[in-house]
């Protein structure tokens, strides 16, 4: 796999908070006009949903962007999405800590606690072979090829998945998951799905972090995930 090839094609980030906001036609409206204030245009919104508002991006890069009031529990969502980053992560963290400057100029509150958080970044990364999933069978797993023939049947692309549990010893502990697969629409291609959540809630008022939980999950794509990938250190 050729590192230095890496695309990111996937940047989300996502907050889970107490209390809920109470979402409502008029908060609505406020939130969109601090979005602008904030300096995100956007093309269209959707305040269909009573307990939700979905605020969509198309330029320069497409954003999405929600905040639901979840049923069933005493807690609200902020999710912000860049499916087609086409951008550099500091330029998606700058977007959302305007959103979240929005968001809490429409929602203000003094002690909200955030519950929960987790990053997601995709990566597609050119596999040094013809195929991705044979570079990974073969020469990470240093399986033979003819071993697969006890499927029965052609295998078309396949991968790992890791999932590791929250370190104690970390100052702030997250759960791990790591998909590394070939892409199935091109398998000259590598992709890698990283994952951090941490579960832990804190401190109420403590304020949103978001370029140091993005920042945190990069490291590690580059200094664990591709060096594992390309079997380094071994």
């Amino acid at each position: 796999m050729n590192t230095d090839s890496r695309q990111t094609i996937h940047i989300g980030i996502n907050f889970v908070f107490s209390p809920l906001p109470a979402i409502d036609a008029q908060s609505k409206v406020r939130f969109q006009q601090s979005l602008l204030n904030s300096g995100i245009d956007f093309a269209r919104t959707d305040s269909s949903k009573e307990r939700e508002v979905f605020v969509l991006r198309e330029t320069p890069t497409r954003l999405e962007i929600r905040v639901v009031a979840m049923p069933g529990a005493p807690v609200g969502q902020l999710l912000v999405v860049s499916p087609d980053p086409k951008t550099e992560l500091e330029l998606f963290a700058k977007d959302a800590e305007a959103i979240v400057e929005a968001f809490e100029a429409t929602w203000p509150a003094q002690n909200r606690q955030i519950i929960s958080s987790d990053v997601t970044i995709r990566d597609l990364y050119e596999a040094t072979g013809e195929h991705a999933f044979k570079e990974l069978w073969e020469k990470r797993l240093k399986q033979a090829p003819t071993s697969l023939a006890r499927l029965g049947h052609p295998v078309l692309g396949g991968g790992l998945r890791f999932v590791m549990p929250p370190r104690a010893e970390d100052p702030e502990p997250a759960q791990i998951e790591v998909k590394i697969e070939s892409f199935l629409q091109d398998t000259k291609k590598m992709f890698v799905e990283t994952q951090f959540v941490w579960p832990s809630p804190k401190a109420p008022g403590a304020p949103f972090e978001i370029k140091e939980r993005l920042h945190q999950v990069d490291r590690y794509v580059e200094d664990n995930v591709e060096l594992f990938i390309v079997g380094g250190n071994e």
